[in-house]
């Protein structure tokens, strides 16, 4: 029988441990770029692995084992960062195929084989966790692979500028609605260099691109690692950046991380990290395991854009944050008549019998921080404290994005 986990790198990998390789989004590209595409694609894969010293073993299109000329390591530590390495040679960069620069989206894990032989395909499939947002279905019409091409090109595009650094985090503090106006932490918000002054955004569009890619992984990835690079060099501060939900899976994206968080309680305790749910998640079980095992090492958890998108009470309830931000669509509502000011008080009372601090987001305006000031509310963000700022005053220098990479 064929196991994924840590029991088959504990104590001496009973069997032959190898790695598995899925392509998740195979049926898309055939869909949009035809057969021969897919084709290319899978030989390309299969040749980057075996260009660094793999073996090969096709177990269906679009899915093969790998196995290591040299062995695979004994140690579960270097077997995590073994499997972490794998994953990112398979992925990136991306692909150039017919002048078509393609990503794939790769599940990768352990697979120990024993007298029962290579698992099948569906046996595979089973030992990957569940994306809390699987990749959207695919659709046979014009429209529908028109977009997908549309937004492939968008996220080639995109990753090319962030290995250029095109991209930034801007840090605006959470700030008390006492007196002291003292910083919870601050928030690093994704900005494009150039277009900084303008005050432009990265946005929910592009966050949504490459979610429904399935894509957003490696710039969440890219974003943290960044973020506890910052936290190293500037000891003081406390600092915080936003996942989507769809990035909330422990898998071999993340190994790094968690092994830095863990051998670095110091990083982990001044760092926040903020979820935000742009999508329905189907499997939310998937996203709570993530958290809970952010605060088993020390991390603190905000639920962002809270009362917007999809997050739900059930799974705020289950994942317990330490912090909730209230959508800044609510405060701003709050100005046009009593009852939405009501319903700002009511959503920032919930909250906080959810989470022990609550932010108000969207803060601009002295009548924006009198509304804040009239609920419970103990913290709140805007540009009436700080704009975001490249490069803040207690940094060395702006905290470019540097591309997830080996």
């Amino acid at each position: 029988m064929s196991k994924l986990g840590d029991s088959c790198i504990d104590t001496g990998l009973a069997g032959f441990t190898h790695i598995f390789v899925v392509l998740r989004n195979l049926e898309h590209v055939r869909t949009v770029y035809g057969d021969d595409f897919v084709h290319a694609l899978v030989n390309e894969i299969s040749f980057r692995g075996h260009s660094r010293g793999a073996i090969i073993s096709m177990v269906g299109e679009g899915a093969f084992l790998m196995h290591m000329h040299v062995g695979f390591p004994t140690s579960y530590c270097l077997a995590l960062q073994e499997l972490e390495r794998w994953q990112l040679i398979l992925s990136a960069p991306p692909f150039e195929i017919e002048g078509i620069a393609i990503f794939p989206v790769l599940s990768v894990g352990f697979v120990t084989l024993d007298l029962f032989g290579t698992p099948s395909l569906a046996e595979i499939n089973q030992m990957s966790p569940p994306a809390p947002m699987p990749l959207p279905e695919v659709q046979c019409s014009i429209d529908w692979r028109l977009s997908y091409e549309s937004d492939m090109e968008f996220a080639a595009s995109f990753y090319r500028g962030l290995g250029r650094q095109d991209f930034a985090l801007a840090f605006q503090p959470v700030v008390s609605l006492g007196e002291g106006r003292q910083a919870l932490y601050e928030e690093g918000l994704l900005r494009s260099v150039e277009t900084f002054t303008q005050r432009a955004t990265t946005g929910e569009e592009t966050i949504s691109t490459l979610e429904k890619l399935g894509l957003i992984r490696r710039l969440d990835r890219s974003v943290v690692l960044s973020l506890l690079a910052m936290l190293r060099q500037e000891p003081q501060v406390k600092l915080g950046c936003n996942i989507s939900s769809s990035s909330a899976v422990d898998d071999s994206w993340w190994i790094s991380i968690m092994e830095l968080l863990a051998l670095q309680p110091d990083l982990a305790s001044r760092l926040t990290v903020e979820i935000t749910e742009y999508l329905p998640m189907l499997h939310p079980e998937t996203a709570v395991d993530f958290v809970r095992r952010l605060q088993v090492l020390g991390c603190r958890i905000a639920i962002d854009d809270f009362g917007s998108g999809f997050t739900t009470l059930d799974f705020v309830r289950r994942v317990q944050p330490d912090i909730i931000k209230i959508h800044a669509g609510y405060l701003h509502r709050a100005r046009e008549n009593e009852r939405s000011a009501e319903v700002l008080n009511n959503l920032v009372s919930i909250s906080s019998t959810f989470a022990p601090d609550v932010v108000i987001e969207g803060v601009e305006n002295e009548e924006d921080l009198a509304l804040a000031r009239g609920t419970s509310a103990a913290w709140a963000q805007g540009n009436i404290f700080k704009a975001p700022q490249l490069w803040p005053s207690w940094s060395r220098h702006p905290l470019f994005i540097r591309s997830s990479s080996l």
